[in-house]
This record gives C-alpha cells, structure tokens and sequence, in this order.
C-alpha cells in the first residue's frame, strides 16, 4: 500500500532506492513490531505512557516501552487514521475525510470537523490550544482540546504568493503556544494568535512533510528531495543543509540532547545539531520500506510505516 503523504504530494519524481557512497552514521536499527501484509501505521507519537500509534482501518496501537506494542480496539470507524496526540490525557486522532476523534479519557468520540478533506496532523498545546492540518488548505483550530474545531481563514496568495490552496502536511504548537504549520511550496508559517493570522517563514520548490520543534529552539523540517531544513532560533528562520539525499524524506523527531532522525521512502537520515549535514542511515530496514513518522522515546527512535512495521533506532 502506497503512502497517503506521497499519494497526495503532485508531481513527486522518481525516487533514488539506494545512497550509493554517501556517508553511513555509527547507528542501528531493529524491527520491533510487524502487522499484517495490508497493515499500515501512519503516525506515531510519544505519550505519557509511552508510544501511542494509528493507522489503518481507524486502528490504534500502544506501546509502553516501544517494544512489545498492541492494539485493542479501533477509533471511532474504519477509516484510515493518520496521526495522534496526546497531553495530560487529552487525546486527539485524525485522518480521511476530516475524521477528528477525541477522548479524555472516557472512550472515543467522533468530533464535527468543518472540512471533509484528508486531514494528516494534530497537536496540541497549553490551556486546550490545539491544531489539525490537510489537504487543499485545511488548518483546523481548537481552543478547547479539540472538543470543537473551527477553520483558519487563510489568505493564501498573500502568504504563499500563489492563488492555491496548498495541502498543509504537518504541524506542531511551540512552548510559547505558537501555531507552526509546512507543506507545499517549502511553506512554512506560523500564527501567534491561535490561527486567527499567520506569518510565511519559508518558501521554496521542495514540499515539506515532516516538522520538529524543541524546547530548545532548535527545529527542523524534511520533504521532496531530500529537503532539510533547520532552525536554531525557535523557528524565526530556516536553513537548508545537506542530506546527501535525494529521497522523500516524510517526518522528523528531536532527542532531548538534540540529535535527531528524519524517515521516509526507503531512507533515513541522522542530524547532529553540530554538523553542517546530514547522514545516511545504510540499513536494510530502511531501504526496502517506507516509513511515514517517528517519535522519540528515552533515547530511541520508533519509525513506522508499512505492514505496521515499527523500528527502533539508536544513535
């Protein structure tokens, strides 16, 4: 099964299967979990619990120890989920069209949403700030934990210089409850006040599909063509640096020392907050799957994608 992020992503090339003599990381990786054939995991994110996961047929996976994973019901209806968040017990999952789903804690709710576009991210922030981004524009906001969402009235040609309405493929809300959202055309932007206005920080060629914020002020996005961006003043500006990839790179995760790894069509890369590029992960698990999200738990990373694979990678 193709990925939804790449299925939706226009006129995306021909993809470089191998990294040729580009430059391997000291790293390793193992499988940890595998579905079905026909199995998918989309998004995977950390909870405080653990590693929660969703994906196909509206299921939803648990983790304690990034291990020994299990699924014991599905969210709402069977249709395909494709990301999750959770905060203090506050739970949100999203995907095909414009299916929100919510429980604190109390079993899932299906959630009105006012698109019923794809919808592939969701986070949240304090004092029930919460954002869901997809398809042809949509950025959904919440100010009550995603209990009720209304859309962003944005004005695109002013913010992309394009009269389009771009498929927006991930967000994340800072520690200062900014709204940071990416997606086509190198977009990415941000709101300070709760989706009500937005500000372009980068534009470009590339598409970009995976988003990372830390604490520290440090951020990174991934997309098309090996794209990786960085930012080390809390998102204020973005630079690109070397990949030594030309792969669709989908979604990328910080380690609390900064260190971090972006996953994709059959290739994953390791970034050091010191270095100037990035470096190739030479493993199997890697070249022969994709793998559409990543998360980090204590010092591992979990990738999912495919089959419901989840790896683990150590730096």
């Amino acid at each position: 099964m193709a990925s939804v992020k790449n299925r939706v992503a226009a006129g995306v090339c021909a993809l470089l299967l191998t990294a040729g003599a580009m430059p391997a990381a000291a790293a390793s990786s193992e499988q940890v979990h595998r579905g079905h054939p026909h199995d998918v995991l989309f998004g995977v994110n950390t909870s405080s619990d653990g590693l929660l996961a969703v994906g196909s047929n509206g299921r939803l996976w648990q983790s304690r120890d990034g291990s020994q994973w299990q699924s014991n019901s599905n969210v709402g209806d069977s249709r395909a989920l494709l990301a999750v968040s959770e905060r203090q017990g506050n739970l949100l999952a999203v995907g095909q069209q414009g299916g929100i789903f919510h429980s604190a804690g109390d079993g899932w709710k299906a959630v009105e949403a006012p698109v019923k576009e794809r919808l592939f991210a969701v986070a949240q922030g304090d004092f029930g700030l919460a954002v869901a981004t997809g398809a042809f524009g949509a950025v959904l906001c919440s100010q009550d934990g995603g209990r009720s969402w209304q859309q962003s009235q944005i004005d695109w040609p002013a913010l992309i210089g394009q009269n389009y309405q771009p498929h927006v493929y991930n967000a994340a809300i800072d520690a200062r409850g900014r709204i940071y959202i990416v997606g086509e055309f190198g977009m990415i932007a941000r709101s300070d006040d709760a989706g009500k206005s937005w500000q372009s920080l980068h534009s470009g060629e590339a598409s970009l599909f995976g988003l990372a914020l830390s604490d520290t002020g440090l951020g990174y996005a991934v997309g098309q063509s090996g794209t990786v961006l960085r930012s080390r003043d809390g998102g204020e500006s973005w630079k690109a640096i070397t990949s030594n990839s030309d792969a669709i790179l989908m979604d990328v995760a910080i380690r609390a020392d900064g260190k971090a790894v972006a996953t994709g069509i059959r290739q994953a890369l390791s970034i050091s907050p010191t270095s100037s590029q990035a470096r190739v992960l030479n493993h199997d698990a890697f070249l022969e799957s994709w793998y559409s999200d990543i998360a980090v738990l204590g010092n591992a990373f979990y990738a999912v994608g495919e089959q419901a694979k989840v790896i683990k990678i150590s730096l």
